[in-house]
């Protein structure tokens, strides 16, 4: 349990650095990553064999989940400062439904019945936290933060299906290499980026790559208590209580530390996506 509380802390701890850290968020989630991948090399040296007798399509995987990572990570912190710490964390992880409706449409699994209402009560939490958005004539603001909202919910969805698709082509790959390449991808990318876009000045600010260390550390530390608590926990078991810790303390720490506004409709929302998490990790 341990490493569930560690998983929790940490990956609500990223939330916190997003809104915390005024720095480019673009270039401080690639620095991030390059933290990441050197602190991982460090603890576990990757090998080359096992990689090369991964197949050709386990491979592209890879690369989409890098550029994937990069791209939904920057979003998560954006989405922290435009709809708030506790929202993010409650979009981010609802998306558990999409690979359990992809698993129940593409690859035959079986889904139960409260399955099928958590799916539901999911997207009505989705729908319900941005009913706020439509006072005052908001229109403007609710397809801003509709649109940040759910490219995240959808993002991170996405991510768990590759993951899932994937795994039978990495069962050979050591268990930290697999976010090792990842997360090398997702630098180069972002690197590239930069370069393209002429934004490589801020690579040179001390103040980002402060920031990146802070980021960087939490994250890899983050991965080593997901992975810990994989081992050390049966795998439904720890998702739900890993997904539903970071919804409530996330939310929790959005009021607390930013004042961010607790409506009838966003206290609903929070409802029906914990019981939403609930119910669709119920095996």
């Amino acid at each position: 349990m341990a490493y569930v509380l560690g998983s929790v802390i940490t990956n609500v701890l990223l939330l916190l650095w997003f809104r915390l850290l005024r720095v480019p968020v673009f270039s401080l989630v690639t620095l991030n990553y390059f933290v990441c991948v050197a602190v991982a090399t460090l603890l576990s040296p990757p090998t080359l064999a096992p990689l090369l007798a991964v197949p050709l399509w386990g491979k592209l995987i890879l690369l989409a989940l890098g550029g994937l990572f990069i791209g939904v990570f920057a979003l998560t912190g954006v989405a922290t400062q435009q709809v708030g710490v506790g929202l993010t964390g409650m979009l981010a992880k609802l998306s558990v439904i999409l690979p359990v409706g992809f698993a129940a449409a593409f690859l035959g699994e079986a889904v139960s019945g409260p399955q099928l209402v958590g799916i539901a009560f999911g997207l009505g939490a989705i729908v319900v936290v941005h009913v706020p958005y439509l006072r005052g004539g908001g229109r403007r603001r609710l397809l801003q933060a509709a649109r940040v909202g759910l490219l995240l919910w959808l993002g991170n969805g996405v991510i768990d299906i590759l993951f899932k698709i994937a795994q039978p082509a990495w069962q050979n790959l050591p268990t930290l290499q697999v976010p090792l390449i990842i997360m090398s991808i997702a630098g180069i990318i972002g690197l590239t980026q930069h370069f393209v876009q002429g934004l490589a000045r801020h690579l040179r600010s001390r103040r980002v790559w402060i920031a990146a260390l802070l980021l960087g550390l939490t994250n890899i530390t983050s991965v080593f208590f997901y992975l810990e608590a994989l081992k050390a926990l049966p795998a439904v078991q720890f998702f739900l209580w890993n997904n539903l810790g970071i919804v409530l303390l996330s939310g929790l720490a959005g009021v607390a530390f930013f004042r961010e506004r607790l409506s009838w409709e966003v206290g609903l929302g929070y409802v029906l996506g914990g019981v939403a998490i609930w119910l669709v990790g119920l095996a």
